[in-house]
């Protein structure tokens, strides 16, 4: 099999579709980050799905594939006189809706994306103009041009073409071929056509992802079950992987990460420690003591350590894994990182705007010797805003509380055996 890399992959691409009718974006082959890569382990281009290999650690593609797929996509005739009328759904916000309507918001929907890009740019353009929110009804009428907020094609489009891959749908740039016409939008019929196939095929390749490579029962949408190999994804229930891999019981916890990696003591064989249902990748451990936490998988590794760090504080399994390391447990403290959200999100519970009820936005601001700064907002009075400073002896008292919080919630550790002795007595390889 002829592996070659993304970079690669995009040049042959780009290099074979260079006559294609089809608003082609072939940089859609370097994106192997993609959410997608972990939801079912391919790249869509139009209505083809190119599969990603992963090959002595980088990811690769077959290269017969990236040629079949350029040939064919190649192949499509556009013809810009033969057009079906496009018809875009209304803006609506994530939260309207519950259960399946919810699920449906994630599903490969085209029309609804481009929907979704001017209604974007209508409220940014609204925003841009600083009026009180109780002046923005407007930014969501549509306007003759079919464009909401007053946008104007231009500006719709100038807006569109610095966002790069995300104005693409399917590998492809729509706003290439849509036209406005009798009050009504328009695009190809084959161009529509593929667009159309391509939500099919998106659906078929996330079935497909969620069935447990064991076991073959149905998992969630979204790549929960999904886990990563040196070879790539692979899909595991969690009774699957609690049967192949060990649940983790804090047996490390007291050691030294640098003692531990001499040690090459390895956690693929574990199951990880936070989201309890991938196969775990890598050892995580507190930066600031050097102490073990536990074995994590990569995405909830790349979380814990990037993520926003008010988000993760309202996770109680990341909570209780930060305080798997003993000297962050012990002194009832967190890592520095995480020392200005707690301030924070004891602000969005207890400040508020003379006596309206509702809870202000916060944003930190500075961090200084003093104590924690913050920029605070009313939701419901726009132009209500204030600073607050949390002095550093508060913030610390803060911490305490959140710490004796989680620990009465969570008991991490309770029952487990000495850091010492097990790390002594670790027979795995």
């Amino acid at each position: 099999m002829p592996m070659i890399s993304p970079k690669l992959a995009c040049a042959i691409f780009t290099d074979e579709t260079r006559g294609a009718s089809l608003p082609l974006r072939p940089d859609v082959l370097l994106k192997t980050m993609s959410h997608h890569l972990r939801r079912h382990g391919h790249i869509v281009v139009g209505d083809l799905s190119l599969r990603l290999y992963k090959h002595k650690g980088p990811w690769r593609y077959d290269e017969r594939d990236v040629r079949r797929a350029a040939r064919d996509l190649t192949a499509v005739a556009v013809d810009h006189h033969d057009l079906v009328e496009v018809v875009l759904p209304g803006q609506r916000w994530r939260d309207e809706g519950r259960g399946e309507e919810e699920d449906a918001w994630n599903r490969a929907n085209w029309r609804g994306q481009i929907a979704g890009w001017m209604y974007h740019e209508a409220l940014s353009k609204e925003l841009a103009r600083k009026r009180p929110y109780t002046e923005r009804s407007e930014w969501k009428r549509l306007g003759d041009n079919g464009l909401p907020g007053g946008l104007t094609w231009e500006e719709f489009v100038s807006a569109r073409d610095g966002s790069g891959s995300s104005s693409t749908i399917a590998g492809t740039y729509p706003l290439e071929l849509l036209t406005r016409g009798e009050n009504r939008w328009w695009l190809p019929r084959a161009y529509a056509g593929l667009l159309d196939r391509w939500e099919l095929l998106e659906e078929e390749l996330l079935e497909q992802a969620r069935l447990c490579s064991r076991c073959g029962t149905r998992g969630p949408r979204w790549g929960g079950w999904r886990t990563p190999t040196t070879s790539g994804y692979m899909t595991m229930c969690p009774p699957c992987s609690g049967a192949e891999f060990t649940a983790y019981t804090g047996h490390l916890r007291g050691v030294a990460y640098g003692q531990m990696r001499a040690r090459k003591l390895r956690a693929d064989g574990y199951l990880c420690r936070v989201c309890q249902s991938s196969r775990a990748s890598v050892w995580d451990h507190c930066h600031e003591h050097d102490l073990v936490r536990g074995p994590v998988c990569a995405r909830c590794n790349t979380i814990e350590g990037k993520g926003i760090p008010e988000y993760l504080l309202r996770r109680e399994e990341v909570v209780t894994h930060l305080l798997e390391c003993g000297r962050c447990r012990g002194e009832r403290i967190l890592p520095v990182r995480f020392h200005a959200a707690v301030a924070q999100l004891h602000l969005e519970a207890e400040a508020r705007h003379a006596s309206c009820p509702v809870r202000p936005h916060v944003r930190h601001r500075t961090t200084t010797r003093a104590g924690h700064v913050f920029d605070l907002s009313c939701d419901r009075h726009w132009t209500k805003k204030w600073r607050q400073e949390v002095p550093a002896a508060e913030a610390h008292e803060l911490i305490r509380v959140f710490v004796d919080q989680a620990l009465a919630i969570g008991q991490p550790g309770a029952g487990v055996p000495g850091p010492r002795a097990a790390f002594e007595t670790d027979a795995r390889p």
